[in-house]
Formats: structure tokens, sequence, C-alpha cells
């Protein structure tokens, strides 16, 4: 890793002083955030170096991807768990486990090692305070889903990435599978949409944190589908209505059963229902799907090829057979695998990754609206949410850099379609 800094003649009149002047504040922090996207790039003739924090069932998976992967090699896993490193690094199939440093501090690891990227599937709790630290010491982070604990923590990460410009991906694995992509494709061909489900039902009595979390459900499962339902239909949450339910069966303290409707902000419609409280005829974790467009109908049953299909038989003849002709989804990696690899191909080409914590934010967003929904009973609107997740960001705000940014923001939706805009 390396760092870039710039240094200017205080002398009045000097060029370079007048040039910074003319520049405003959110140019000045893309010329940085470039300069630290360059900073960051990954040469392409070896694989990125990855330090994994967090030793938990989610690091082992994160290690075994790793060290399987083309593009990276595993040199470091940190935990503070004594010995929780070393039992991933024994079952990670790695060639040389000896090779591979332990330590206690994620960050402290990663500088030690020299490594190029920190993936981050520690607890959501761990989040915040993990991210923050690799990105002010210049690490790119890959973070696990969700981004972090609460809304104002998301956001003060997206305050957090734009200082520094450090790249910061959240791993929505979902938007790997390549059925998602032709979804993708065949909506903006199709669309616009005026209603979309996705129904997951699988019987599950997990043990662990899960059976006390509130709100299980929403907060473990539906954030896959309201992130898929994003980039599928090419849209974001305005409103939402949810409501939970607790059967007498349910091993879970709080609700494993839930059913939410959001308003879209092209007018059209997403459901989603979601359980682990049925038995029999389960679902895929990808959930089932239907989506209803203007010009023709999807259904996906989370695993197989999606059935594509219009009011004209020549337009359904000419999709199934395009369907026929993907290359087997097997065939591609996918899920967590893809998403490493997404990150790494932006870092050597010092762009934009995929899921970077802008693009996720209101993904995140959806959980933590359904949940108010199901908490107050009534419909919650997105915006406002933001916005009072905004102020608690501020007042929670340990840095001042990351607060004065925020109070500056005149809302939160804005400096993500700002941002977007950016991407081009």
């Amino acid at each position: 890793m390396s760092s870039e800094t710039t240094t200017t003649n205080d002398a009045p009149g000097h060029a370079g002083e007048a040039a910074a002047s003319d520049r405003s504040p959110a140019e000045a922090r893309r010329e940085a955030q470039a300069r630290a996207r360059e900073a960051a790039r990954i040469p392409a003739d070896r694989p990125a170096r990855v330090v994994i924090v967090g030793a938990g069932s989610m690091g082992d998976w994160w290690a075994r991807e790793v060290v399987d992967s083309p593009v990276a090699e595993l040199v470091g896993v940190a935990d503070l768990v004594e010995g929780a490193p070393a039992k991933v690094i024994a079952g990670c199939g790695a060639e040389d486990p000896s090779s591979i440093a332990t330590g206690t501090d994620g960050v402290d690891l990663a500088l030690e090692v020299g490594a190029d990227l920190l993936i981050n599937p520690t607890v959501p709790v761990a989040h915040h305070p993990v991210t923050v630290r690799a990105l002010h010491a210049g690490i790119p982070v890959l973070g696990e889903k969700p981004v972090t604990e609460t809304l104002p923590e998301a956001i003060s990460l997206v305050a957090h990435a734009e200082l520094t410009g450090v790249p910061f991906m959240v791993s929505q694995s979902r938007r790997f599978f390549p059925q998602v992509r032709q979804l993708q494709a065949f909506v903006a061909d199709h669309g616009p949409t005026v209603i979309t489900s996705a129904f997951f039902s699988l019987f599950e009595e997990h043990e662990g944190y899960r059976r006390h979390q509130l709100h299980p459900m929403l907060r473990d499962m539906g954030i896959h589908a309201f992130d898929t339902a994003r980039y599928i239909l090419g849209t974001d949450p305005v409103a939402v209505t949810a409501h939970g339910a607790r059967p007498e069966w349910s091993v879970y303290d709080h609700d494993a059963t839930v059913s939410a409707t959001f308003e879209m902000s092209d007018g059209s419609l997403f459901v989603y229902n979601g359980t682990w409280n049925a038995r029999g005829a389960a679902t895929w974790w990808n959930s089932e799907w239907r989506i209803g467009a203007q010009h023709g109908t999807a259904t996906w049953d989370g695993t197989g090829l999606p059935v594509l299909s219009t009011a004209d038989e020549e337009e359904t003849a000419r999709l199934q057979e395009w369907i026929a002709q993907q290359p087997d989804p097997d065939s591609e990696p996918d899920q967590i695998a893809a998403s490493l690899i997404e990150f790494v191909t932006a870092l050597r080409e010092a762009r934009t990754p995929m899921c970077e914590v802008h693009e996720n934010l209101l993904s995140f967003a959806m959980v933590e609206a359904a949940v108010a929904s199901v908490d107050h009973g009534t419909r919650i609107e997105i915006d406002p949410l933001l916005e009072e997740a905004r102020q608690q960001a501020i007042a929670a705000e340990a840095h001042p850099e990351a607060r004065e940014l925020m109070q500056s923001w005149t809302s939160v939706r804005e400096v993500l379609e700002a941002w977007q805009e950016a991407q081009g």
C-alpha cells in the first residue's frame, strides 16, 4: 500500500494556491478520491494480498474462497479470540498454512504484512470501527453485509469513504448470480415494471444470535432480496409498509416471518414475503421471483434459468432461445467468490466497484425502514428516515471532518444521486 501527497507553495499569488482556491470542496474531494483509487491500484501480474478480519463462520468461508481464487492470496487472518485465526487457516486449504500471518487487529496486521485489501466479515457491530480505521489507513475494504449495525453508522461510513477516497465495497453476493443479470437485461428491454415479488420460505431453526435477534428475517435475509430488486429493476425505494409474525411454534424470540411492500421511485411495487417458520415446499436461498413489466413477465425459481415471456409469441420464442444459449450458471463464479473478483478487478483498474458503499446504502435503508414499519405499525417513508439517521450520525461522529461533511449535506438522497451521476 502506498499513499500520495501533494505540496503547494504558501506564497501569496502562487499558481498552485490560486488553482486550489478555484476548486469547490466537492471537486477537491473528487480529485483526492481519484488519487486514493490510483494509490490502491494492484498490479495485474500478481494476486491481491488479502487479510481477513473476523475468524467466525463467514471468515472461514471467505478464507477458503480467497485460497481458491485465481485473483487473490491469503496472507493474514485476525480475530480477538485466541486460536480462532489458526483454526480458520488450518481449514482453508492453503498449501503452506505457516506462511499466513495471524493477529488480533486486522488493520495492524494488514499494515504489517503489506496487504492490498482487507476483508471484513466481523460481527455487524464491529463493521463501523474496523472499516473507518482501515479506510483512514489507506487500506481498501471488502465488507460483509450488512454494511454495519445501524443506519446512522452506515451514513457515517459513506462520509468516511468520501473523505478518504479509499475503495469500500459491500459484498451483496446475490448480484453476482448470472440469472440476476439476465433478469436485469429483460427488465431493461421490457420494462418498466409494475409489480415484482420475491418469496422466501425455508424452515430453519438457527442456533446462536438469530434466535434472539430483533427482526431476524429482515436483517439476515431481507437485505439480499432488497438489494437484488434494486439491481434488477433499476429503481430505488420511496416508502414501505411491513408486518411481522411470530407463530407459537417458532423458536425465535422475534418475527422470523415478514411481509413488506415497497413503493419504488418509478411508481412500481416490490413485495417481499419471507419466513423461517413454514415447513415443506422450500424455496432456494435466492427466493422465488416474479416480475411483471409493461411488455412482459419473468419468473425465476432462484436456482435454474429464468422463464421469460411476452404477449408476442415470436418475441417469447426469441427470449427462450436466448436463455437456452446462456452458459450453465454453475460454470461461472458467483456469491462471495464473484464479489472478490469484482473488487480485485476494480482495484486493478482504479475504478469504482459494484456495491460500493454509496450504492449499497439504500438497500440497507430498505431493511431499516421495514423494521421501523413493523415496530410502529405504519407506512414509513425512506427520506425522513435517512434524515433522522443523518442527524444521529452527526451527533455520534467522533471524526471532525466526517462530522463537518455530513453537516454540509442537503440530504442523503442528494449525496447518493450526485455520486451516481459522477460515476457516469
